[in-house]
């Protein structure tokens, strides 16, 4: 019987942020797999070995930060959902996540409660793309 598990990527180039969602969104059940990376390049590894179904990524990041993967996994892995997560959430960064399709675009810290929500939401295939705002359903801010 294939693998039917929803996989979901976390990249974060902080530890405890990585730990946090990806302790939280395992709890979505075993329906889900969770998997970690610290910065865009390990993403890109990761995503060159198996796809993924969501991306969950920061946006500043040493490197290859989450503006470069989204345009990266567009690429390589087409149809795959993609959430951006950030301390410094603009106009620009609107504009530019909306352009991109970006399911949601959420501000740091981010309520665990709410990206649960969010990411069943995405997995559903509901709601989304160019939905831009803070951690709270709605338009853009």
């Amino acid at each position: 019987m294939p693998n039917t598990a929803k996989r979901i990527l976390v990249v974060d180039d902080e530890e405890h942020v990585r730990f946090i969602l990806g302790d939280t969104l395992s709890r979505l059940g075993p329906e889900v797999e969770v998997a970690e990376a610290g910065n865009g390049e390990e993403a890109m590894a990761m995503m060159a070995e198996t796809p993924f179904d969501l991306i969950i990524t920061d946006l500043r990041m040493p490197g290859m930060g989450g503006l470069e993967l989204t345009r990266a996994a567009a690429e390589a892995c087409p149809g795959t959902t993609v959430i951006w997560l950030t301390a410094y959430g603009d106009a620009a960064v609107r504009a530019e996540a909306a352009r991109l399709a970006v399911y949601r675009c959420l501000d740091k810290p981010v309520d665990v409660t709410e990206i649960r929500r969010i990411v069943g939401q995405a997995l559903e295939g509901r709601g989304g793309a160019g939905e831009v705002g803070p951690n709270h359903e709605g338009g853009a801010r």
